[in-house]
């Protein structure tokens, strides 16, 4: 289950981001994101499920904040963050400088059942659902969400054949 904390996680601002990708605020942009989460992973030794997880919740932020945020207006952009390691666990920082949204006060959607998935307004249930920690602040110009995860446990990593 996902924590979700409004308060700013100590000590991580965008002034101390290790590596960053700048995104123009269209969606042809985000092409670029799978290879840049590729490659952070292997420089910082992400486990592949945390790979996985962190591409599909930076992938829905970006979407949301050029879809929604910039209502896919140019001349905008979008800062894609790896922040690095710390208590909580690999944590990325989404921000840009669209109208303020707070993902963490939307309500939770409720359970999933067979016919009432539709496409699309399922971005916060997958941040909640693949995230470890959520933290959104409002900047002066805009918004930042650090997404975090955390180290898989032993139990959860697949075993493998004998």
């Amino acid at each position: 289950m996902t924590e979700l904390a409004a308060d700013q996680m100590t000590g991580h601002t965008s002034d101390e981001t290790s590596e960053t990708l700048l995104l123009d605020s269209d969606l042809a942009s985000m092409s670029r994101l799978p290879e840049w989460v590729d490659a952070v992973a292997l420089r910082h030794h992400l486990p592949e499920a945390t790979r996985f997880a962190a591409q599909l919740c930076l992938e829905e932020s970006v979407s949301n904040s050029i879809r929604h945020g910039y209502r896919g207006l140019p001349g905008g952009q979008v800062r894609v963050s790896f922040v690095g390691l710390n208590p909580q666990g690999w944590t990325f920082a989404v921000e840009d400088d669209a109208p303020p949204f707070n993902p963490l006060q939307q309500p939770a959607l409720p359970p999933i059942s067979p016919g009432s998935l539709a496409v699309g307004g399922q971005g916060i249930r997958l941040l909640r659902a693949f995230a470890t920690t959520l933290d959104y602040q409002q900047t002066a110009t805009g918004n930042r969400l650090h997404i975090s995860f955390s180290p898989p446990t032993a139990s959860a990593e697949v075993a493998t054949p004998a």
